[in-house]
């Protein structure tokens, strides 16, 4: 029997394309996370190319590009004396290794005065790293350990390094390092120190006449352990690394786009309910009917189940909308039974009096069937995001808990000025 091997990098690969062309996420929800495809395509970019993204991060001024440089053997990544010189994230296509081609990437310094924009780009770009270059210039600071705390997850491989080791005295140096491996235990898998760009050393020579010349003389980038300990670890992980980040990021991705479509629709589901409560409520103020009947007069409700229904996905027939809402409008009696007939009334009448020229019950009774409306809406709604389901509470329990959460009085007279203005408008006195 033949069995197909398992390729987490071609795995990965189809998820992330299935999930960049799926079809069922609406535009807004695209355009909202544009940032989150554009490093989707990078991803699948990158998988496609076996590529492995070597980022260096870290503070401002600590020698990140002049490490990049020293590992690359060129000059492509632009330094200065200056803070903030690198002010985007700048990727090279670095040598192979094992048949992986390497990126490396550049990213501007973190802790920069005015700096956040530039801080926040460095954060996004250390996200999408396979390896992460932690670039210190000294022992790690309370700020640096909590970037590293932020960024790092336990499938990002992590070589934190103590740059600038020319600085330091050989004894120096081994306590640093020891001091910054106990600090960073658990977060990072090596730490290594490196001289990206030695201070030039100072030479004396004599001539023939017994005359002494002095120079400065460059020295050689100092990263053979940054190296070694780089080799080592993608010799280890191998391509397993790139295809578990690209999943799990994938994975966030999802679950950013399940949180904006939950967004969306609630925020459809919103004005839809607006639009059929301003319905009703008018509706009722121009032909008044009794309070007691405000839950019965029920066909503006059916109608916005309706509507609710196909904004979730699972459109209804007006046969088993009717009943959904007549299930809600059951519930709001027995909750609401004494209130509905007097004290609601009154409060109506009380919020809706101030300043109110035209006839006082209508506006009060449009007021009280707009917020009967409105009530039915976000009980249906609740009972849609639930996946068409009331859960473990029941329909008794989910309509107290709605009624208890909505501020009554301020839905009144918003009811109040939506209603009084269109009756306005539609008065008489209103077309002089």
């Amino acid at each position: 029997m033949q069995t197909s091997s398992f390729n987490p990098e071609q795995q990965a690969l189809d998820s992330l394309r299935k999930l960049l062309h799926d079809e069922h996420i609406p535009a807004s929800v695209r355009n909202q996370l544009a940032k989150e495809y554009r490093q989707l395509e990078k991803l699948i970019d990158k998988l496609e190319n076996s590529a492995v993204h070597i980022v260096a991060f870290g503070q401002v001024s600590t020698g990140k590009s002049s490490l990049l440089n020293a590992l690359s053997g060129t000059d492509y990544f632009s330094v200065s004396p200056l803070h903030g010189e690198t002010k985007h994230t700048h990727p090279m296509d670095w040598q192979s290794h094992r048949q992986q081609s390497m990126v490396l990437i550049d990213t501007p310094g973190t802790d920069e005065l005015g700096g956040e924009a530039r801080e926040a780009m460095a954060r996004e770009a250390a996200k999408l790293a396979d390896v992460m270059l932690f670039v210190l210039d000294g022992d790690v600071s309370a700020s640096e350990l909590k970037q590293l705390q932020s960024i790092s997850n336990p499938h990002r491989l992590v070589i934190v390094v103590i740059n600038k080791a020319d600085l330091y005295h050989h004894d120096e140096l081994a306590r640093l390092k020891a001091s910054v491996t106990q600090k960073l235990t658990g977060l990072c898998h090596a730490v290594v120190t490196a001289s990206a760009n030695p201070r030039p050393v100072t030479v004396i020579t004599t001539d023939n006449d017994g005359n002494e010349q002095t120079s400065q003389q460059a020295l050689p980038p100092d990263i053979d352990e940054l190296k070694q300990q780089l080799w080592q670890l993608l010799d280890k992980e191998g391509k397993a690394i790139t295809a578990i980040n690209a999943s799990l990021f994938a994975g966030q991705i999802s679950d950013n786009i399940a949180e904006k479509m939950v967004a969306a629709r609630a925020q459809a589901a919103d004005k839809i309910i607006r639009t059929y409560c301003i319905a009703k409520g008018v509706g009722v103020a121009f032909n008044p009917i009794p309070v007691a009947d405000l839950l019965v007069a029920a066909g503006v409700d059916v109608a916005m189940v309706r509507q609710l229904s196909k904004l979730y996905g699972l459109p209804m027939g007006r046969a088993e909308a009717a009943r959904l809402t007549a299930t809600i409008m059951a519930q709001l009696a027995l909750l609401m039974g004494a209130v509905w007939g007097v004290n609601l009334l009154s409060s109506a009448l009380k919020t809706v009096s101030v300043g109110l020229s035209t006839s006082v019950t209508a506006v009060a009774q449009g007021s009280l069937a707009y917020y009967a409306t409105y009530l039915v809406g976000k009980i249906a709604s609740y009972y849609f995001v639930q996946g068409y389901s009331w859960g473990d509470d029941g329909p008794k329990q989910v309509a107290k808990n709605i009624v208890k959460q909505l501020d009554r009085d301020s839905i009144l007279q918003e009811a109040r000025s939506q209603i009084l203005a269109l009756i306005k408008s539609k008065s008489p006195d209103s077309e002089k």
